[in-house]
């Protein structure tokens, strides 16, 4: 025998009847909605009890279909986690620390479900503007690689237990303008080499004009990845994921072949005193140079933008470009598409091509039909 108990409203419940008239004493059960949507029913025992569980449950909305959380998660926890862990399988995992810096910074001492899209959305314009201690607004595309990171760590949390929702989710990324592509003229290739005092400096920029190598390339390239016989760089691992091989043109080998080659096959091709990576030299000596050589708007990165420019221009289908300097598809390299000299004036000459003959065809029937 049971009762079934709808609401505190006495009108809302079912008793049963004895044959004498009288109530019997049943078992009594409660009905709920919790916030996640789940409908629960609860068998409970005494009318009284009943009505106090009911209630009480109304009013905590427990869901027994999910397990409370121990403690509640704060974001910058969370994020100190996931690029710890991500430091031994990401090679972008330096990237990464520097967006966590900054989430750390905005949201100290706040738990994961404190945050909502929309702070999220404000804190967007106020990165795109400027604001908030922040001297000048960024570009578009240093708030998407933001809101992404984010976005994946929720996703982390969300995996592993510690939250239901990823605010960052419900963000629209934002257009980003198309890829920028900025390189040397032959006069401020001139200048540049000038400008370097000495004639290892240029010999690294003469290489990497001449191969398209990206700086992590360059910089981590060890002899036993060099084959002047074969006239090949082989990178193990380039920046999407795969290895590649890069041809030497005749003056890299014959640049390569007068270095001091040392036993060591693990040893790096254009090391600092100390044998380490250069980054001395990437970071403040090319900078230099490009200020003393006054080229305005410049970094180390487009000489490998010079090295597809120089290609396209020389005629070079965008499929080797891409071949030979790595890109993973051929939208990275439609950017160079409008330096190649000939394929755009080519196919619009057709048309004259097309008149011309389309005239010469006409004269010829006129001068038959006079015939």
């Amino acid at each position: 025998m049971r009762g079934v108990f709808w609401r505190a409203n006495p009108r809302g419940t079912q008793e049963r009847k004895a044959a004498s008239g009288g109530s019997e004493r049943g078992y009594w059960w409660i009905r709920w909605a919790c916030p996640h949507g789940h409908l629960h029913r609860e068998q409970v025992g005494p009318k009284k009890r009943a009505e106090r569980d009911a209630e009480r449950r109304r009013v905590e909305g427990t869901c027994p279909n999910r397990t409370p959380r121990p403690t509640r998660y704060l974001l910058a926890d969370v994020i100190d986690e996931y690029i710890q862990s991500s430091r031994s399988h990401k090679r972008s995992w330096k990237d990464d620390a520097r967006y966590a810096a900054r989430w750390k910074a905005r949201f100290n001492g706040r738990a994961l479900d404190e945050i909502g899209p929309a702070e999220l959305e404000r804190l967007r314009s106020e990165r795109l503007l400027g604001g908030t201690g922040q001297a000048r607004g960024v570009t578009p595309a240093t708030v998407n690689r933001e809101i992404a990171f984010l976005k994946h760590v929720y996703n982390v949390a969300i995996r592993d237990g510690k939250t239901d929702q990823n605010p960052a989710a419900r963000i629209r990324l934002l257009r980003e303008p198309s890829g920028r592509v900025r390189y040397l003229t032959e006069a401020e290739e001139a200048n540049l080499m000038e400008a370097l005092t000495t004639d290892d400096q240029r010999q690294r920029v003469t290489v990497l004009l001449q191969t398209g190598l990206r700086k992590s390339e360059f910089l981590d390239l060890r002899w036993k990845d060099v084959d002047l016989k074969a006239g090949v760089l082989t990178i193990p691992r380039s920046k999407n994921g795969a290895a590649r091989h890069v041809p030497m043109t005749s003056a890299v080998r014959a640049l390569l072949s007068r270095l001091p080659r040392p036993l060591d096959g693990k040893a790096l091709v254009f090391p600092n005193r100390d044998g380490q990576a250069d980054r001395r030299w990437a970071e403040k000596i090319v900078p230099q140079a490009l200020r003393d050589a006054k080229i305005d708007d410049f970094r180390l990165h487009d000489l490998r933008h010079t090295f597809a420019s120089r290609l396209a221009m020389a005629g070079v289908d965008l499929l080797t470009i891409k071949e030979l300097g790595g890109w993973k598809s051929l939208t990275m390299v439609q950017r160079y598409a409008h330096l190649s000299p000939g394929h755009r004036s080519q196919a619009i000459e057709r048309l004259v091509t097309r008149t011309v003959g389309a005239l010469t065809h006409a004269h010829a029937g006129a001068e038959s039909h006079r015939e």
